[in-house]
């Protein structure tokens, strides 16, 4: 089952990982692949590692799954992909500093620009290094976070197509409201103005606006290429989705099973004290891995195919489980806090057999923390090391 692991020098020797299932989200790009037509290209996006999820495996398993391009927020991120030796089209999905862009240009990564001014700097970069940058022009159409202003595309058009060291490669904008039908047709009906404007010279190769919920619900917001992050990895931003796979597990090993008495309160502050004779046990997860400290008293993870609730504060490196209702259970056992608990248990506890409980989803803990599936993966990649593995679908019946 184990496929890799990555390691880091912080993280490599403790009993707590996050675990990526590769079927799962080669599902998921089928899936996202059945709403588009087979001329509409795909962008995996791959900035914040993945999501958290390891972006030098998972850009990997993307583009050979059918992903056309990644998408990255840095001049590091990319630089990063193509030391593990990414090799697909990839696009900065950000403005770059000025002095950065050389290393961009020398990793073969395409630069959006959103200002006059960043061109001058990608075209005075790429003649010093003797290269011709490849370049995305990003246009304003509502969200006003980043682009240019529609009226000035073609002005910036001609001076990219001025610059012998620039090579144009696509136009693109992003949505404010993806979800919303009336929000979206505005902002694409800005950016079909921006394009019905354009002579045929100056059209690039590329054009694209939708992202992952307009790619699912809005056909008209495809154009040549759709910009696909949350969906690939099985998520969705606060519901559980019945349309993809979540990739992401997150297990601990028990580190210490200890007997308290009732009455006796555990955790800084005492925020929780026991009403009966407890079973607690530890595990090596707080909130330097990204579970937010407010999750405490909250939480509840799976430990041999039972529910079991956490207690007390959430510290910095641990926290405690509830384990009374579960008295096979010792030191070593896996508990489960995101994904489905499935799995033999450790040799080293002296049982054998298998467990499955009820999933575990990443949706419920951004509900109760009033935010998004997007927030909570990406925290998730601080010290935890990926494990890959390879589950098998269902068999059908």
């Amino acid at each position: 089952m184990l496929a890799s692991r990555q390691p880091s020098l912080i993280s490599v020797r403790r009993d707590a990982w996050v675990e990526i299932d590769l079927a799962a989200l080669e599902s998921n790009v089928r899936v996202v692949r059945s709403w588009l037509s087979t001329s509409c290209r795909l962008m995996a996006v791959v900035k914040s590692d993945a999501y958290g999820h390891g972006a030098a495996q998972v850009g990997r398993v993307f583009t050979a799954s059918g992903a056309d391009w990644l998408g990255v927020a840095s001049v590091d991120e990319g630089c990063q992909l193509r030391s593990g030796g990414a090799t697909a089209p990839i696009l900065i999905l950000s403005p770059s500093p000025f002095w950065a862009l050389s290393s961009a240009i020398d990793a073969n990564l395409c630069v959006s620009v959103t200002s006059s001014g960043q061109v001058q700097d990608l075209a005075t970069a790429a003649e010093r290094r003797g290269k011709i940058a490849q370049v995305q022009l990003k246009v304003d159409t509502g969200m006003h976070r980043l682009g240019v202003q529609p009226q000035t595309v073609t002005e910036i058009l001609n001076k990219i197509a001025e610059n012998k060291s620039l090579q144009l490669l696509g136009l693109y904008s992003h949505l404010a409201c993806a979800e919303d039908a009336e929000a979206t047709g505005q902002q694409n009906s800005c950016f079909q103005q921006v394009l019905n404007a354009l002579p045929s010279e100056q059209k690039p190769p590329l054009v694209h606006l939708a992202s992952g919920e307009a790619a699912r619900r809005f056909p008209d917001t495809h154009f040549s290429l759709v910009r696909v992050g949350l969906y690939l990895y099985g998520l969705e931003p606060k519901a559980v989705s019945t349309l993809v796979t979540p990739a992401m597990s997150v297990r601990a090993r028990l580190v210490q099973v200890t007997d308290i008495a009732a009455g006796e309160s555990v955790g800084y502050g005492w925020t929780w004290t026991a009403s009966r004779p407890t079973k607690l046990a530890s595990i090596p997860v707080g909130y330097a891995d990204g579970v937010d400290r407010r999750l405490s008293n909250r939480l509840t993870g799976m430990l041999w195919g039972k529910e079991v609730k956490q207690v007390g504060l959430i510290s910095m490196d641990q926290m405690l489980f509830d384990i009374t209702d579960v008295p096979e259970a010792t030191e070593g056992d896996v508990l489960t806090l995101i994904g489905q608990e499935s799995h033999e248990r450790s040799a080293a506890t002296g049982h054998a057999g298998t467990a499955q409980g009820k999933t575990l989803h990443l949706a419920t803990w951004a509900t109760m923390l009033d935010t998004i599936t997007y927030e909570l993966a990406c925290r998730l990649r601080v010290r935890l090391p990926r494990i890959y593995t390879r589950h098998k679908a269902p068999s059908s019946k």
